[in-house]
């Protein structure tokens, strides 16, 4: 059928099928976001002809700009793009109505059945002209075959998963690079990229992403924002990916940083368990010396100085010892979110929990019967274990004072000093020094107060410790 606005043959569609659908590409999907948050739609399926002819306009109007088309879209997306008019010597010729004209030819462009198929959604055949990077990013600039899968010297990308790509700048961040949050479910890739489209309805330039510096610093933000108002059921098998990348002419370059599911959840909801306790724990993982360098702009802090907590989270790495400030011997954390953080994401089952719990009990239960010099002693003895034999020697220490405390029960069974010590052994995240930090944690939530009463520097009280040699 002939389409009236170009003029150009295309291909009839059935009625029940959706113009658009998710691929799992993160810049086609970004951009189908762009068409649904622009319509107020949440699925592709709901989108009508009138819904993308009304975001085509839109878009046609911002990007014939020069705050668009050479300071964003030629210098950080698409170099050179003949669609959006971004060349520089296309300056005279952009117009809003041009670039529609170019996007509506995309939209209704005849296929060939001929063609190979597209490599990204799979539905349509590929375009007969070549696809490079000035029209869909990081696809290569042509010219050298060998680069691409299929041999010849461009991407086979069908003209509608291409348009998709010249919509995903309405709800890229721009920090310093580009950023695309591609998100599963798709519903809450429509809730990261929301603010961005907001920001572009607002100011009509691209989000700044509130001038963040760090992508994962933002992501690491969204996330907790959003997942004030999300259930942890709704995120179970959720996955991020964060694409951070820049195409121009000068190179092209990307970072692609992946959100585990456990993080995901972790993080989404561990403001609803502790807000406070979170805050806190984050605010002892800013870089020292840039948190310094900014002392007098706090705000800043969270928008460009590198995470270590968000380092760790990102590469599996255990976060336990930020729960707890060792220097003024306090939880930086209610127990609710700590046991939160080891079910999701140290993988530790409740019945494990509970019984690293009743130790410790046990162990304040004895602990806090010593003098405040002694208590202290036992305390830094736990606290400086960084061998498994000195971690076993607190034990044997703190069964001794049950004894001549006359405390009746024995600390623990030989089979839950085994557990204690070789349980949770092997795995480099769940070993005995997450054992030591629970037990530490679950000590100055007890007993904070005489901790700090009874520390040597009050006290005035030397201190022989005592030796324990390995094996």
């Amino acid at each position: 059928m002939e389409n009236s606005k170009t003029g150009e043959i295309s291909t009839p569609r059935d009625k029940h099928s959706p113009l658009f659908t998710w691929t799992g590409h993160p810049f086609t999907d970004a951009g189908l976001v762009a068409l649904l948050l622009l319509s107020g739609k949440n699925r592709p399926e709901e989108l009508t002809e009138e819904d993308i002819e009304e975001a085509i306009k839109f878009a046609s109007r911002l990007y014939s700009r020069k705050e668009w088309s050479s300071g964003y879209i030629h210098a950080m997306m698409l170099p050179n793009s003949g669609i959006l008019m971004a060349n520089p010597s296309m300056s005279k010729k952009r117009t809003p109505e041009a670039i529609k004209t170019n996007l509506l030819s995309l939209l209704y462009e005849n296929e060939d059945p001929n063609a190979p198929m597209c490599e990204i959604c799979g539905r349509r055949h590929a375009r007969s002209k070549p696809v490079y990077r000035s029209d869909f990013p990081l696809v290569g600039t042509g010219g050298v075959p060998n680069y691409f899968p299929s041999g010849k010297d461009g991407a086979n990308i069908c003209s509608h998963c291409l348009f998709l790509a010249q919509m995903m700048p309405l709800v890229a961040y721009r920090l310093s690079r580009i950023l695309i949050i591609h998100a599963y479910p798709y519903e809450l890739m429509l809730e990261f990229h929301r603010e961005a489209i907001d920001d572009v309805k607002k100011s009509e330039l691209a989000s700044v992403a509130r001038n963040f510096k760090r992508p994962e610093n933002f992501l690491f933000k969204k996330l907790s924002e959003i997942g004030r108002n999300i259930e942890l059921g709704k995120l179970s098998g959720a996955s991020i990916t964060l694409y951070y990348f820049v195409n121009n002419n000068q190179g092209q370059e990307i970072d692609v940083i992946y959100i585990p599911n456990p993080v995901v959840r972790f993080v989404a909801l561990a403001s609803q368990r502790d807000s406070d306790g979170w805050a806190r724990i984050v605010s002892m993982g800013w870089n020292r010396g840039c948190a310094k360098r900014l002392a007098k702009k706090p705000e800043e802090i969270e928008k460009s100085c590198q995470n270590d907590v968000y380092r760790r989270l990102l590469n599996g790495e255990s976060i336990l010892n930020y729960f707890i400030d060792r220097p003024n011997r306090r939880t930086n954390a209610s127990w609710n979110l700590l046991s939160f953080y080891c079910s999701e994401v140290l993988g530790l089952d409740k019945e494990a929990l509970e019984f690293v719990k009743g130790v410790a009990d046990r162990i304040v239960e004895t602990i806090e019967k010593l003098p405040d010099n002694k208590l202290s002693r036992r305390v830094r003895e736990l606290e400086r274990a960084e061998k498994l034999y000195q971690f076993e020697s607190f034990f044997i220490r703190v069964e001794k004072d049950r004894q001549e405390l006359g405390i009746p029960e024995a600390l623990m069974s030989f089979d839950d000093f085994a557990r204690i010590l070789t349980s949770y052994g092997e795995d480099l995240n769940v070993s005995w020094k997450t054992v030591k930090n629970l037990l530490l944690f679950r000590i100055y939530e007890k007993l904070h107060d005489r901790l700090m009463k009874a520390s040597p520097e009050e006290t005035g009280e030397s201190e022989e410790e005592e030796e324990f040699e390995e094996g």
